[in-house]
């Protein structure tokens, strides 16, 4: 029997106009989850930057049901760099499309 993972979107803001990628934005997430001493890695961890804008410095993670928890304990106590990005979550959803809605503004596309 295979077990699905649910996707979960978390919709977060940091300092705008900074240059910083999607891939650094990433890096910066997995090295700060890791460094975390709640965090198990394993079946169903998975996180991935969807979607980031420089100019508002708005964007879109994606991760599993599982671990969701997890990551946002980790995310709201940050280190080093997640601390210099000002980074903030502004809430989660299970679809991208609420997730716009109700923490995204409207020029967020």
């Amino acid at each position: 029997m295979i077990k699905l993972i649910k996707r979960r979107y978390i919709a977060f803001r940091i300092k705008p106009h900074i240059k910083i990628s999607k891939r650094e934005i990433y890096n910066v997430l997995i090295k700060e989850i890791l460094t975390s001493t709640n965090v198990k890695t394993g079946n169903g961890f998975y996180i991935w930057v969807v979607k980031f804008d420089v100019e508002t410095g708005l964007g879109i993670i994606r991760c599993g049901h599982n671990s969701l928890n997890q990551i946002l304990q980790s995310i709201q106590e940050p280190e080093r760099m997640l601390k210099e990005l000002k980074f903030k979550t502004l809430g989660t959803s299970g679809s991208i499309k609420t997730l716009k809605r109700k923490f995204l503004s409207k020029e967020f596309k």
